[in-house]
This record gives structure tokens, sequence and C-alpha cells, in this order.
């Protein structure tokens, strides 16, 4: 009996997908728009589920419409927008993920005119190719650098354009664990988003501990067998490297069991992508495994009545963008119960407040500067929270340098009581004397609002101590993590 990556990687991976909750689908058995690879009569059905008033014509439209967008030279975004909006029909059901369609395909091929490609993998909601997996055997030649220049390649290619455009993200992995030490990742399993040139592999380091009998649905051995005997592979179904190659704990089913639970995908897809402007033009970036971490530890300790607290990622590791993700995830968390919320980002020097008003405004938040204390006075007691006329998502940035010490900056009669405030404070380890006004006017002068300090290097003195000021870490990521992950250079010192 031989095995190949099919029977090692690929099988084993559908089938543990399929105990997340993906069904199989044939592609023997079905039928689609092979110049988009969207399965329009899936699509049909998922629209009209969702929206049970919409007529034929008008999903008709609607797919038009969609479809239309994937020629656009903007890396999806458009695609995006219509995919995510909170107006108009309903594409994907993000409130109750388990109203889509999940469904899982095997070497769907991507076709315009006589090039092509066949992700191992690939992932249908309601019908459309929005995430495709590629596995490799362990200890394959050049590692996951060989998919990495594979991807590249493919993604510079204008005539895979609209598949690149349909893409949300993809995990690539050749089912070994990381290893840390080397220069350039070689083995592991990856996540990244779409790219039009470089493509991003992010490591993903699970931190919280999954009952798997929880988040693992039983597999028939009926499925089980129809989807081996679909693949040519039913021979294998007994051999005892089969059965182990299914272990739920494999790095490939690790990165599955963290990204396609329905609601760490349904949270990728709504809130860990963003659309930045960059030097060389559009980029798509993706949450980071930290900042997904460092959200949801704020969602909890909202939850449990906590207003205040400290993000300890460091330097490098991208707060801004953890704020930005934050500005798009608590926007609908306080819309959810009535509340509207208006978000700050505070700093203490002017470069800073160029530098945070660039990364927010290359995001696409509509960026509200604030220099003086009166102009921050006269913005507390605002009774809109946004300051631009197209309902934008907005975000206000502060530099305190010039009024930091000054005793009149605010007072309880400046807040209007109506707005939920947000305040993002950077730096919180190099400012912010305790017994300076500004943080003693902040904090007194508005008992509801939301503090969350930023640093890379908290202060533990006993005069500046960060947590006394702040409250307790709600988050911490580490320089040594950084560096294993990439996004932090090593410091080699001289001897």
């Amino acid at each position: 009996m031989s095995f190949n990556e099919d029977s090692r990687v690929k099988l084993p991976a559908i089938l543990h997908l399929c105990k997340l909750g993906f069904e199989y689908l044939s592609l023997g058995k079905a039928t689609w728009d092979a110049e988009h690879n969207i399965f329009t009569s899936i699509f049909y059905e998922s629209i009209h589920a969702l929206n049970p008033e919409m007529e034929a014509w008008e999903i008709k439209l609607l797919y038009d419409k969609l479809t239309l967008t994937l020629d656009n030279e903007d890396l999806g975004k458009s695609f995006y927008e219509m995919l995510t909006s909170e107006t108009g029909p309903r594409i994907i059901d993000f409130d109750d993920f388990s109203k889509n369609k999940l469904q899982v395909v095997t070497e769907l091929p991507c076709i315009n005119g006589d090039e092509e490609f066949r992700p191992d993998i690939t992932l249908l909601v309601n019908g459309l190719p929005l995430v495709f997996i590629e596995v490799k055997k362990p200890n394959n030649l050049d590692g996951i650098q060989a998919e990495y220049k594979r991807m590249q390649s493919r993604f510079q290619n204008k005539k895979f354009r609209k598949f690149v455009n349909l893409t949300q993200f993809m995990v690539f992995s050749n089912n070994m664990p990381y290893d840390d030490e080397g220069l350039q990742p070689l083995q592991g399993a990856f996540y990244a988003t779409t790219a039009y040139g470089k493509v991003k592999f992010n490591f993903f380091r699970e931190e919280n501990h999954f009952d798997l009998p929880m988040i693992l649905n039983d597999l028939s051995d009926e499925t089980e067998n129809n989807i081996l005997a679909d693949n040519n592979l039913i021979s294998i179904k007994h051999s005892p490297e089969f059965i182990t190659n299914k272990n739920p704990e494999s790095p490939t089913h690790k990165i599955f069991n963290s990204l396609f639970q329905m609601d760490r995908l349904s949270f990728m897809i709504r809130y860990g992508l963003a659309y930045v402007k960059g030097e060389n033009g559009l980029e798509k970036h993706i949450m980071r495994y930290p900042q997904l971490f460092a959200t949801k530890a704020i969602e909890k300790k909202l939850n449990e009545g906590v207003k205040n607290g400290i993000i300890w990622h460091t330097q490098g590791s991208g707060k801004t963008a953890l704020a930005y993700y934050n500005v798009k995830y608590l926007t609908h968390y306080f819309r959810n119960r009535g509340i509207v919320p208006k978000f700050y980002f505070i700093v203490d020097r002017l470069d800073l407040l160029v530098q945070a008003s660039k990364e927010f405004n290359s995001r696409g938040l509509v960026v509200h500067k604030i220099q003086s204390k009166e102009a921050f006075v006269k913005d507390l007691k605002m009774t809109t929270v946004i300051h631009n006329s197209s309902g934008k998502q907005e975000i206000t940035v502060v530099n305190i340098h010039k009024f930091e010490n000054d005793p009149d900056v605010a007072s309880k009669k400046d807040y209007n009581i109506n707005v939920q405030r947000i305040y993002f404070l950077d730096e919180v380890h190099r400012s912010y004397n305790p017994k300076g006004s500004f943080l003693a006017n902040l904090k007194e002068s508005d008992i509801n609002a939301i503090k969350i300090g930023l640093t890379g290097t908290p202060l533990l003195g006993d005069e500046y101590n960060s947590r006394a000021l702040f409250g307790d870490y709600i988050h911490k990521y580490y320089y040594n993590a950084s560096i294993a992950d990439g996004y932090t250079l090593r410091l080699i010192r001289e001897k």
C-alpha cells in the first residue's frame, strides 16, 4: 500500500474539517461558475435562505454586482465591503454563522485561459470560495518556503486576479511543529491573506485550551467511506498510518481548530482583515494571533465589568493596528448593546500624533486630530460621536503634550454622558505622571470611560507603576515570542 501527500495529509485534513462543521462536496457531483469559481446554485439558495424577501431576479442582480467587483484591481476590497456590509442583502450571516452553508472541496481548478492552479483544499461559505489550504507532507523539499515562492508567483500573475480577489485568507502546512531557531520558517502551519506580490506568512500559537470532544463533531463511518471513495483512497481506511494521521492535535489540525471553528472563522472574516494604503499601493493585512487574543481579552474584561487595563505587547508587534481592529470590533460590541462608542488614541508627542494618524487613515478610518486643551474640551461636549458627514468609522487622535499638566483640561460637566468613550493611551510606560492633571481628570471626569493602556515596556517602579495607574494586564505578548514569530528582529550584542 503506497502513501502519498493526499493520504498522509490532505484526506485527514478534509475529514477534520468535516468534524469542525464543514460538509464535503464532491466536485464530480457539483456545478459552478468556472470564471469565478462560485457555486451558483448554492449561492442562490443560501442568499434566499438569509433574505427570504428577495426575488430570484434580485438575487441574480446581487450576483452580477458581486462578480463585477472581482474585475477590479483593488485586491478584492470592493468584494470584501459587499461581503461584510451591514446594510442591504446579507451575503453571510455573521451574527449566527451556523445559518450559513459551509462546505469543503478538494482540487478546485482556478483556470484562466491556458493557466491554472489547484489548491489542495478550498472552503466554501454560501458557495463562495473564501479560504484555500495547501497541505504538504512532512520534510518536503525546501519546506514551507517552496509554497511561499509558489504563492508569490501565482499572485503576481494577473490571470489569477479574480481568484485572488475572492480569497480572504489561506493556510499552509507541512504538518510539522514550528522550528523557532531557524533563520527562516521551513516547517509548521501558517496563515496569510492575499497580495498581488509578496505574501506574509504568519505563525499561529493558540492561547486557549480546546475541549476537543466539544468542538469536534462525530463523523459517521459512511461519511468517511464516501470521502475516501471519492478520492480513490478507500484502501487506506484501516491502515495504522492513516489512523495516526487523523490525530486531532497534529500541527495541521491544530491550526484548523484555531481558525475554522465557526466563531473563529466568522471573527476573522468580519474583523480580522484590513485594507491598508501602503507606499507601494493597496495592501491587505490579516490580524496577528496576539492581536486576536488581545481583542478577545478586552471583550472578556468588558463582560466582567472591568473598564481599564494594560496591553503589554512588545515594540514592533502592531499596537496601532490592534487599536484599529478594536475600533471595528468594539463598535459592533457596543452597538449590540444599544450603546454608541467614541474612540480616542492618546499620545504625548507631535510626531506620534502624525504617525498614528497616518496609520489609522491608511486603514480607512477618518481621523480627527486634537492638539489643544480647548479643542479637547470642545470634543468632550459634542453630542455626536463622529465629525465626518460620510458616516465612516472614526478615531480621535489627541496629543496631550501641551496640556497634560493643565488642571482645567476637563471637568465632569464637560462630558456628554450619552457616549461610551474608549481611550487607547499609547506608550503608558513613558508618560502619564500620576500626579499630573491630565490622567487625574481623565479618570475622574468620566467614570464610565474605558481606558486601555498600550505599552511594550511597562514601568514597574514604586513612583510610576503602570499597573497602579491603569489597572491589571489584559494581555501580554513578549519580546522573545515576537522574535520567534518574525515580527521583531533579534538584537545581537557585541561582546
